[in-house]
């Protein structure tokens, strides 16, 4: 009994593991996914693991962020009450049916049920350039123009707008089921739906990042829009995960005053901290990239022996944190360094003594709580 509980938590562990990857890896892009919307889950033996509501995608931790529900609860009532129409007696019972679900956590997503009849890894995003389409009132002509071998194969399908919750569920379980057999036997499903955003689902998680990442394509490509900048986020977190620092994500500032400052500023001479939240906040020094990515992030790593928290790439600025709430902060308070620099005549930059002494100070760094400080 031992050994079954205890290869139970080792099967959770790297659940979860697989769950903050997923959710990480969508939620610091803002071409995908904007403020807490936005769910990811991961289904195993009659168990959801469901992004809890309340959650940005990029605050899934091991520890937080989640819940843990019994899903053949959730699939039974939704095949129970498929053929009916959703009144408000039948959204109040799916509430409670969602509460007594829960195994653990917090409040789950809203958008639990909608998760609960797809594949094993499932993500729901709100991208730019498929609701671009999809609030229009063209959206199913320029859909069908777009994706008609997906539409032919099973792979993708248009959902009429529902109330987000049961309403929603329920159109989709009723579009999907007599697609049954098909979608088994694809890799992947994708739901666009109408004036809300894009659920992709598959049983690899690898290949649910594709997948989205091809339709996503395919929606740029129609609407001749260049999302670059954006996915770029991707690049540094990919390469900050290879060296262990598996817990951050990447954020795309598009603050107009800190990005005019930039374009007016030698770069190499604000690289220096000139007070303590500088240094908590943005590190030692920003890295500039000049050349590969790669090979400059490991050179900044070998140099500081941390990761970089702000990379300026060209005329773009990128902050990095265990999540875009963190990175946020972090952009203020470059934005501030930037401000002593423009309007201060002659600088004093913090002296490699007070930097290392702050690095030592434990009660300083408590002030950005656990993420600070972050270990391999």
């Amino acid at each position: 009994m031992a050994f079954k509980k205890q290869r139970m938590v080792k099967q959770d562990k790297d659940l979860i593991e697989d769950l903050v990857k997923i959710s990480k890896y969508f939620g610091q892009r803002f071409d995908l996914i904007q403020a807490a919307g936005g769910n990811s889950s991961i289904k195993i033996n009659k168990r959801m693991f469901i992004k809890s509501s309340g959650y940005s995608l990029s605050e899934v931790e091991l520890k937080n962020g989640y819940s843990v529900l019994r899903n053949d609860k959730l699939t039974n009532f939704l095949y129970k009450i498929k053929n009916y129409i959703v009144n408000s007696r039948i959204e109040k019972k799916s509430f409670h049916i969602l509460k007594d679900s829960i195994i653990k956590g917090d409040n789950p997503s809203i958008e639990t049920f909608s998760h609960s009849i797809l594949k094993k890894f499932t993500i729901h995003l709100h991208p730019i350039a498929s609701n671009i389409i999809s609030v229009n009132r063209e959206s199913k002509i320029f859909f069908n123009q777009i994706f008609s071998k997906e539409i032919s194969d099973g792979i993708i399908f248009y959902i009429k707008y529902r109330t987000p919750g049961i309403a929603l569920a329920t159109e989709i379980t009723n579009h999907l089921l007599p697609y049954d057999e098909k979608i088994k036997m694809n890799k992947s499903v994708v739901l666009f739906l109408e004036n809300h955003g894009l659920i992709c689902s598959s049983d690899d998680k690898k290949e649910l990042i594709k997948s989205v990442e091809r339709i996503m394509k395919k929606f740029e490509n129609f609407l001749n829009i260049d999302l670059k900048r954006y996915k770029f986020t991707t690049k540094i977190s990919k390469v900050l995960w290879e060296q262990n620092y598996k817990n951050l994500v990447s954020y795309y500032s598009e603050d107009l005053i800190l990005n005019n400052f930039l374009k007016s500023k030698n770069l190499d001479k604000i690289l220096k901290p000139l007070n303590p939240d500088g240094l908590l906040y943005c590190g030692e020094s920003p890295l500039i990239v000049r050349g590969p990515l790669e090979k400059n992030i490991l050179s900044y790593i070998k140099k500081f022996h941390t990761y970089p928290r702000v990379v300026i790439t060209g005329k773009n600025i990128y902050f990095v944190a265990p999540n875009v709430l963190k990175a946020r902060e972090i952009e203020d308070v470059f934005k501030s360094h930037l401000y002593f620099d423009h309007y201060g005549q002659t600088k004093r930059p913090l002296l490699k003594k007070h930097i290392n002494k702050l690095d030592s100070y434990n009660p300083q760094k408590n002030r950005l709580r656990f993420w600070f400080d972050y270990d391999k």
